[in-house]
């Protein structure tokens, strides 16, 4: 038979408890309301030392509608100059 081998994510460090129950709800509302704000989610996950698709996760389960990726606009063709009055 072969040993279980317990990960930790570093040495040192231990992993954090789930998020459960009410604790989970509250925690999405929080981020929902700082995301609504205009914090990014690196900027959630960073400052709470969970990962993004954790946060992301959060985010859907409180139903916050989720900004585009920003980012290049892309815009339509321009126009070619008119050939009309080109001070001549």
């Amino acid at each position: 038979m072969s040993e279980v081998q317990i990960r930790s994510p570093r040495p040192g460090q231990a992993y954090r408890p789930r998020l459960k129950g009410q604790e989970r709800a509250d925690v999405a509302r929080s981020l929902g309301r700082e995301y609504d704000a205009g914090a990014t989610i690196r900027s959630l996950a960073a400052d709470r030392s969970m990962s993004y698709g954790t946060v992301r996760q959060l985010l859907m389960e409180a139903k916050v509608t989720l900004r585009g990726r920003g980012g290049r606009v892309a815009r339509g063709k321009r126009k070619p100059p008119s050939s009309g009055n080109r001070g001549r």
